[in-house]
């Protein structure tokens, strides 16, 4: 985004935030993605819905983009069990427009990108509130941020768990997606050779991020082994298929293989480490989209929607063929 652009945007929002004290004097309303049951598309019905108010710590962000998530799939047919209604929408890219008590006001009309603080308070909104974030360079779309946070927080978090070290050779399952594509990306960075596992049709994308394109389906154990014949290291499971027991044959054992979406993952004796509200690290979302801005990284939009059309949005993502981030925009 151009420097003047940003700069527009950073003082109509310092003009927003001056009015800090009238929010509690007054409802503000915003449109949302609301859901009142759970259950099927549908039920993401847009709806007038209270603004939040920055509480200590938080920041109040006009979300501009929202990432769409297996996850949000989930928490929408009633996975976790939240309560009524409900704001989805577990990562988000917008402008700071005020701020809670013990936040620098220097931040109003600065461009982020993180997590919003509460599951039924999300970016499905027009506003959302938050405390953990990272900033968005001048070169980078508010879409191209959205759809980095949980992937390059995730895989992060993954890589780190697997303690990789230059020079190895590791395999990423579902490596043509948000968490697989991350995941690549920063092991690339980290000196490490990284086979991908994907779709035939993603092959090329796959090829692009550095990594050796390897296709799914029968024959997977043989196919990595001839794509690294000095042997594989570690292995990454993004892609939650039942693809453990083909990972573990190929090291020999489970001690170096994480998933971070097969939910049987103990019963192979493998490590899943799902992320969460507990260990959300802004850290690596700041590098990711250094990265962007620099040209050494590809965030993979597929598809944007408007905010009206966030049940279209959730179906899309449960076919599990997006090819790239499925966004949405409030």
């Amino acid at each position: 985004m151009p420097v003047i652009l940003h700069q527009s945007l950073k003082d109509h929002a310092r003009r927003s935030g001056s009015a800090a004290g009238s929010r509690r004097r007054r409802r503000i309303i915003m449109k949302a993605a609301v859901i009142a049951s759970f259950g099927e598309p549908s039920v993401l019905q847009i709806a007038q819905a209270p603004r939040p108010v920055p509480r200590p710590g938080q920041v109040l962000a006009r979300v501009h983009a929202a990432g769409v998530n297996p996850a949000e799939i989930l928490a929408r047919a009633g996975a976790f069990r939240l309560p009524a209604p409900a704001i989805i929408g577990f990562e988000f890219a917008g402008v700071v427009e005020a701020v809670g008590p013990g936040v620098d006001k220097s931040l109003i009309g600065d461009r982020v990108a993180g997590w919003p603080d509460s599951a039924t308070q999300g970016s499905y909104a027009e506003y959302t509130v938050s405390s953990n974030y990272a900033t968005i360079p001048d070169r980078v779309s508010f879409e191209q941020a959205a759809a980095t946070v949980i992937g390059a927080d995730n895989a992060a978090r993954a890589l780190g768990l697997l303690s990789l070290r230059p020079g190895e050779t590791l395999v990423v399952t579902g490596a043509s997606g948000a968490l697989g594509s991350a995941a690549v990306q920063f092991a690339q960075q980290r000196g490490v050779t990284v086979i991908g596992v994907a779709d035939t049709s993603n092959a090329d994308f796959v090829k692009s991020l550095g990594a050796i394109p390897v296709a799914h389906g029968p024959g997977l154990v043989d196919r990595i082994r001839a794509a690294a014949p000095g042997g594989v290291d570690a292995a990454l499971d993004t892609a939650g298929k039942g693809l453990l027991p083909a990972l573990i044959e190929v090291l020999g054992s489970p001690n170096r293989v994480v998933t971070l979406a097969d939910r049987d993952a103990a019963r192979h004796g493998v490590e899943f480490s799902p992320g969460g509200s507990g260990n959300r690290d802004s850290r690596p979302v700041q590098e990711a989209l250094d990265l962007i801005a620099a040209g050494a990284w590809t965030a993979r939009i597929g598809r944007s929607f408007p905010l009206a059309e966030a049940a279209d949005a959730h179906r899309l993502v449960a076919t599990g063929h997006t090819h790239g981030k499925v966004i949405i925009l409030p």
